[in-house]
């Protein structure tokens, strides 16, 4: 199993309703990655539930760095069967870092979205 990771905006006057926009390219990290995930990004998510991008963003970079030059740290929470290791969890928090930026500046299929606009569910 993995996780469906999206980003979407939220429509005015719908009362917290969030349209999908897009997706980060590698969406679906696997669900084996959870406690690396929680640990290098001191962040207990929950899946299915909306972040807004300006806290989230702050949590990758963190998680990103961490796993980077702390990796030694972070081999106990590599999956025991093998799907998922440290190098696809960074992949995935690279391509969310990455679409989160490409959104925010323009650099993509719609207009630039305020940070502040941009949301993303687990």
């Amino acid at each position: 199993m993995s996780y469906d990771v999206r980003f979407g905006v939220k429509v005015e006057g719908m009362n917290g309703y969030i349209a999908v926009i897009d997706e980060p390219q590698y969406s679906s990290p696997t669900y084996n990655l959870r406690e690396m995930f929680v640990a290098c990004m001191e962040w207990d998510y929950s899946q299915g539930k909306w972040y807004n991008c300006i806290d989230v963003l702050p949590k990758f970079q963190r998680g990103l760095h961490e796993l980077r030059f702390n990796r030694e740290q972070y081999k106990q929470y590599n999956p025991p069967n093998g799907w998922g290791s440290i190098d696809s969890a960074i992949e995935f928090m690279e391509s969310v870092v990455q679409r989160i930026g490409e959104i925010v500046s323009g650099d993509w299929t719609w207009n630039k979205i305020p940070l502040e606009h941009l949301w993303m569910r687990w």
